[in-house]
């Protein structure tokens, strides 16, 4: 058992450790939980191995979601029950198990994404953070909170940009600790970068971006389209940032690098297309969304023109 550690949310299946060694993990868990001989912790320990087997194979999926160490976000109903009572019996064997309080906080965050959850899931992350000050994916965790759907207490929080500011700049800090205490991991730069995006600050997004190109594994980029999705991200930055041939430099490596990926390809077909459109090359602009059209077959179709306007901000009339 060499290659674990207690930490498994740093790492995906079939990435950095093979479904058989979790299997291995999991028998070895299995026994000593059965034969009930270990000290308190150490059973703990074994409640807390399985859980985290458990939601590494949590709905058939062969990878993490890129936004977490963890695939939370895709538990079922049951399979969440099961984790929720394995890492519940770890903390009454270890109450202070970091590790343990950290997943239970993300577990209760999936339960539902109103303030009542999200408040109970930063407590519990908190005090992981709190007995574990160098839990670096702790405080990716604690800083995705704030993260996507679900990330308003109410319809108020809309109307209340200054809050949301202040979220995201609490998300950079979490995330400014978690690359601190591991500063090669790819996925920490790409979620900081989102938020400082949000944030209006372009050039520190792209910092980020490039940061996490460099350190993303090949596997990691070909398993899971890292490339590609970093390469589209920067781009988009880019164009915030009017630095329109930067842009299109970084949609063309994506385009060549996906051409088994249609979905990819048809959404960076418009990103490109829109960089074109604003550098004022208007023929290129052009042949990008026909391709985007001609690949959706919707040529004629309102549903394909409404995502070009929802994807460029542009009108589809004013490029073709």
């Amino acid at each position: 058992m060499s290659k674990y550690n207690i930490d498994l949310d740093y790492v995906i299946p079939n990435i950095d450790i093979s479904w058989d060694e979790l299997g291995e993990i999991e028998a070895e868990a299995n026994k000593i939980i059965s034969e009930n001989k270990e000290s308190k912790e150490n059973l703990a320990l074994a409640y807390l191995k399985k859980a985290q087997i458990t939601r590494k194979g949590a709905g058939g999926h062969t990878c993490g979601y890129i936004f977490y160490d963890e695939t939370a976000d895709f538990f079922l109903s049951q399979e969440k029950r099961e984790i929720k009572r394995l890492l519940e019996k770890a903390l009454e064997l270890s109450p202070d198990m970091p590790e343990a309080l950290m997943q239970l906080g993300l577990l209760n965050n999936h339960w539902g994404l109103l303030n009542d959850k999200r408040a109970k899931a930063i407590k519990f992350i908190s005090k992981a953070i709190q007995l574990k000050p160098d839990y670096a994916a702790a405080f990716n965790n604690r800083a995705m909170l704030f993260n996507g759907h679900g990330f308003f207490d109410d319809e108020n929080d809309k109307e209340n940009p200054e809050k949301n500011r202040c979220y995201y700049r609490n998300a950079v800090a979490d995330l400014t600790e978690a690359i601190k205490l591991r500063p090669l991991d790819a996925l920490y730069y790409i979620n900081r970068a989102t938020f400082h995006s949000r944030l209006g600050e372009q050039k520190e997004a792209i910092e980020d971006y490039s940061s996490a190109m460099n350190y993303a594994s090949g596997t990691l980029k070909d398993r899971l389209n890292t490339e590609v999705m970093i390469l589209n991200l920067r781009g988009k930055e880019y164009t915030e940032l009017k630095d329109y041939g930067k842009a299109i430099d970084d949609f063309s490596e994506s385009l060549r690098l996906v051409p088994e990926y249609p979905d990819y390809k048809e959404d960076t077909l418009l990103l490109r297309g829109k960089a074109y459109y604003l550098a004022g090359e208007k023929d290129k602009a052009k042949a990008d969304v026909e391709e985007y059209l001609n690949r959706k077959h919707r040529e004629t179709d309102i549903a394909g023109r409404k995502k070009i306007h929802e994807l460029t901000g542009i009108k589809p009339e004013d490029i073709l």
